[in-house]
């Protein structure tokens, strides 16, 4: 099927590149013009190095001498170089032809920080040390209410806790069940629904807070929104009190990591549901407010390493579940 690509390919791999594109449209992958571009950099290289010219002939000494051209690069650049002519090569044997694939055990990972992904039963031990909160050092009698309804909302939305701690009473749709989130990452604004049980807690905690003379659906003392800071020094408190492991980098795990818990429980779900995990990932990454599916992609990896790690999945297993495409 002929489609309108954003990058002009010579017409001598043209085909073979839209139908590439289109595959990976197909997947909800955005790959507009900087994958395309990157895409003919690949397909230009084997074509000119081939011996017959034929861009769908990938051997191993092409894959190799393409990759030597970034030995030189840094590790994430090699990784993303390593992984893309992999996924060409899957690619080609999809669609019947005998290509040679990179081994994803080769692939080499780059060295960044992994986020912790909390078990069900920590999440649960987490509410819990919560919900035992008294009033501070002033007696603010909100202290009690607004802490576990926070911690609630970011495992249960998924959302940032800067953007969290700005809702305004008029933004949370308690009859709906839907939250407007403004100026997030990127200047994204969203709208997200809530699960049931979530917005007949936030009925609940809506109930019993007291927000005289304060916008704020998380009301402070001094009338203001809580600051992200106050909200991450208390979540490390309640990591010992709920018994939180303390990392190999002699630090507990940080609040953002509960929205990298819920997107990871999320698409457990959706497997559990039956559903294909990759067709989850756009609802997903427009219920995140990510710009691209591109950014909810990297949930996948971890997801996978959730079920192996954490849920004691083997690999084989693993691997059925997370094809990769």
């Amino acid at each position: 099927m002929k489609i309108k690509t954003d990058y002009i390919f010579p017409e001598q791999y043209r085909d073979i590149a839209e139908e590439y594109i289109s595959y990976k449209h197909s997947l909800g992958f955005k790959f507009g013009y900087d994958d395309q571009k990157k895409c003919n950099f690949l397909l230009n290289y084997i074509y000119n190095n081939s011996s017959n010219h034929d861009v769908a002939n990938l051997t191993k000494e092409l894959v190799n001498g393409y990759l030597n051209q970034f030995n030189s690069a840094r590790p994430r650049t090699i990784h993303a170089n390593q992984s893309y002519v992999r996924q060409y090569g899957l690619f080609l044997k999809r669609i019947g032809y005998d290509p040679y694939i990179f081994p994803s055990t080769l692939i080499q990972c780059p060295k960044d920080f992994t986020p912790y992904i909390f078990s069900k039963e920590e999440i649960y031990r987490i509410f819990d040390s919560a919900d035992k909160i008294g009033p501070n050092k002033n007696k603010f009698i909100n202290t009690p209410h607004v802490y576990p309804a926070i911690l609630r909302l970011l495992y249960g939305c998924g959302s940032r806790i800067g953007e969290t701690v700005n809702l305004k009473a008029e933004d949370v749709d308690l009859y709906e069940g839907i939250i407007t989130f403004h100026n997030g990452k990127n200047n994204v604004s969203h709208m997200v629904p809530m699960s049931d049980s979530l917005t007949a807690y936030l009925k609940k905690y809506n109930s019993r807070v007291d927000r005289t003379g304060n916008e704020y659906f998380f009301p402070s003392l001094k009338g203001e929104c809580y600051s992200p800071i106050t909200i991450r020094n208390t979540f490390r408190k309640l990591m010992i009190q709920a018994k939180i492991p303390i990392l190999p980098t002699a630090k507990y795990p940080r609040i953002h990591d509960l929205r990298h818990t819920f997107a990871v429980h999320s698409l457990e779900h959706s497997i559990d549901e039956g559903l294909d995990p990759y067709c989850s990932l756009p609802a997903l990454s427009i219920y995140m407010g990510h710009k691209g599916i591109e950014s909810t992609e990297y949930y996948l990896r971890l997801t996978k390493h959730y079920f192996i790690n954490v849920l004691h999945y083997t690999q084989i297993q693993a691997d059925n579940i997370f094809p990769e495409v």
